[in-house]
């Protein structure tokens, strides 16, 4: 059901409390965090969305500390067009953003004005639209990833049907997916619902990740690496440059004719020709490099993006686009990265074979010369296949999942680490507790920050428990059970103004077990990297 919503002035005066109560709280290891909540009536405080995959509805719950966590109540499957819910995102002015892949659009969620969460719209966007992005320049705007036609036999693998399939277009009919840029409106008197801003084609099939270049002397710039193309397309994200804003301005050809001699069967090495400088219009050479995983360091001001089949980091310089750097992880167990909050390490991630071996960490320490890699021996660790994992915001706090892979020997856990430890020499990952989760299929994992960016809360998805767990990230106890919708997968926690204070993680679909599957082929963790598959 798709429909636009006029605000009232009372609609509007109400949220307008319930922004100016948020508060700025603090805490320590040692004491027992406290759910900050708002003023206003309508306003419950912190909340998690549920998407339940079992009959494809959003389940909110009240998340209010040790106890007392409920539900508030569930949008049903027909609001979304009877389509499987997708990833999840919110921005500046609270608005929450929801991916509908098989129907083409986004979904517009208002949580704070009624007593519980409405939804408002469903934008059209491009063709099968699967992870969002908060801009990290303009928290009031968010880019959704079109990954374009999927359907079997397709002629059109990879293509936006809805905006970049156009025969008139120089160089004839364009191949490749797209962005869909959104702005998420405002809260208040007369105010009207998020709206679509425009899309942008780019040229390249495969799935879609994207990290933002920003600071003091560094252009405004949006990175969208594809994988089937191997390349990453950057566009204008300045407004101040007119003539080129949110327009593709440039890509960067990621081929590596010596990389490329070194893939097996069934990869057919290509030879190289760096196409970097081609014509905005002409599409590239597929290359067999597979980025999968991008991401923005604010500490050395360069791109990071992870190409798997080569088994290498590039560092990208964002005015210049060359790599100035390559980590080689080929004689590492490592497949997937994140990076700190401070942009100072890159978390690697991996498994060894046999799986009793288990789940691998280690980072880049990219603020010390020479950047080197230090490698972690958990113990603990032994026999999981690793899971979706995140940071808090002020980077004390690491969570990873065990990922219940089916030659797993140790499931359903959730690691809970200090990671104030990085910046000690060496640096260390030091486990503050192993987490027993109920045996389930397939967990997801997001975090309730606030203050200053400390975590308050984890909260898990538990899918075949049909359950989320709210778990006190003080002594990294259970607190409470929640009952929630059939088959819970990816989770998101909201509470009012934390994008705008910097202090939210951010969720991405994880869900799915070695009994159950994903909500979408494509299964990334909250830094854009893929789960191990079960």
């Amino acid at each position: 059901m798709t429909h636009t919503t006029v605000m009232s002035g009372a609609r509007a005066a109400m949220l307008g409390l319930a922004l100016i109560s948020l508060v700025n709280c603090s805490g320590s290891d040692d004491t027992t965090p406290q759910v900050t909540s708002g003023g206003s009536a309508a306003l419950q405080g912190p909340m998690v969305f549920v998407n339940n995959t079992g009959d494809k509805t959003l389940t909110s719950v009240s998340l209010k500390g040790d106890s007392g966590n409920a539900v508030l109540g569930t949008i049903p499957s027909a609001e979304f067009e009877n389509v499987a819910l997708g990833d999840m995102q919110f921005s500046d002015e609270n608005w929450v953003f929801m991916n509908l892949g098989a129907a083409n659009k986004v979904a517009t969620i208002d949580p704070l004005t009624g007593a519980v969460p409405v939804h408002e719209a469903n934008l059209a966007t491009g063709t099968r639209p699967v992870h969002m992005y908060r801009d990290s320049t303009n928290g009031e705007i968010i880019w959704s990833m079109n990954d374009g036609d999927n359907a079997a036999g397709t002629s059109t693998p990879g293509d936006d049907l809805i905006n970049c399939n156009n025969p008139a277009r120089v160089g004839g009919p364009v191949v490749g997916g797209s962005v869909t840029i959104l702005h998420n409106s405002h809260l208040g008197p007369g105010g009207n619902p998020p709206t679509v801003e425009g899309t942008v084609c780019i040229l390249a099939d495969g799935h879609k990740v994207t990290a933002f270049s920003s600071g003091a002397g560094v252009p405004k710039k949006v990175f969208t690496s594809s994988t089937t193309a191997g390349e990453i397309a950057v566009i204008d994200n300045d407004p101040a440059n007119v003539a080129t804003f949110r327009k593709l301005i440039g890509r960067k050809d990621l081929c590596d004719t010596a990389k490329e001699a070194t893939l097996v069967a069934p990869l057919v090495p290509v030879v190289c020709n760096d196409e970097s400088g081609t014509s905005l219009t002409t599409p590239f050479t597929v290359n067999n490099s597979s980025p999968h995983g991008i991401r923005w360091s604010k500490l050395t001001k360069k791109v990071y993006s992870i190409q798997q089949n080569y088994k290498e980091i590039a560092e990208i310089d964002p005015t210049t686009l060359a790599i100035t750097n390559r980590f080689d992880l080929s004689a590492t167990p490592y497949t997937g990265y994140g990076i700190s909050p401070d942009g100072r390490f890159l978390l690697l991630r991996g498994d060894t074979t046999p799986i009793p071996t288990g789940t691998k960490l280690g980072v880049i320490d990219l603020g010390t010369l020479g950047t080197p890699r230090k490698d972690f021996t958990i113990a603990e660790l032994a026999g999981t296949s690793p899971g979706g994992f995140k940071f808090s915001p002020d980077g004390k706090r690491f969570y990873i999942l065990a990922g219940n892979a089916a030659t797993a020997t140790k499931k359903d856990r959730l690691f809970a680490f200090n990671a104030s430890t990085l910046t000690a020499t060496p640096p260390a990952l030091t486990l503050l507790k192993e987490i027993s989760l109920v045996a389930t299929g397939g967990h997801s994992l997001d975090v309730l920050a606030q203050g200053a960016g400390e975590a308050k809360y984890m909260v898990v998805s538990n899918s075949t428990d049909n359950s989320i767990s709210i778990i006190n990230a003080a002594d990294n106890l259970e607190k409470q059970k929640v009952i929630v919708g059939p088959s819970p997968g990816g989770v998101l926690v909201f509470s009012a103004g934390a994008a705008a204070a910097g202090n939210q993680a951010t969720a991405s679909v994880t869900s799915g077990g070695a009994t159950e599957s994903s909500l979408l082929p494509e299964r990334l963790d909250d830094h854009g990297m893929p789960e191990v598959a079960e």
